[in-house]
């Protein structure tokens, strides 16, 4: 039975490499709920802070009331939303913390 063979570092495509850094700077910490706090609150999940990140893009991409119009977001409305978001990761690293966890629930 043979031994497994360690890679060469002088034929890696990755020798001489820089380290991959960071593409943006680390968001500022701040307290979030433990997952069995956000299972508990699953049931009554107030989505209303979601509403308030949505820009007139993302609004006009669901058909939503522009941007100055109030906007009641129920858990289907959240899904959808969740789920254009998704689809566009640039927009949910932009959003804060708090609201990233509703729209990883």
């Amino acid at each position: 039975m043979s031994q497994p063979t360690q890679p060469d570092p002088q034929n890696s495509r990755m020798a001489d490499q820089p380290a991959p850094q960071p593409v943006h700077p680390a968001p500022p910490q701040e307290d979030r709920p433990s997952f069995d706090e956000l299972i508990a609150q699953t049931g009554a999940t107030d989505y209303s802070p979601l509403a308030a990140q949505l820009d007139d893009e993302t609004r006009s991409a669901l058909d939503l009331p522009p941007a100055p119009a109030t906007l009641s977001v129920d858990r289907g409305l959240a899904q959808r939303i969740r789920t254009y978001l998704i689809e566009h990761p640039a927009k949910i690293a932009s959003l804060p913390d708090g609201v990233r966890d509703l729209i990883h629930l």
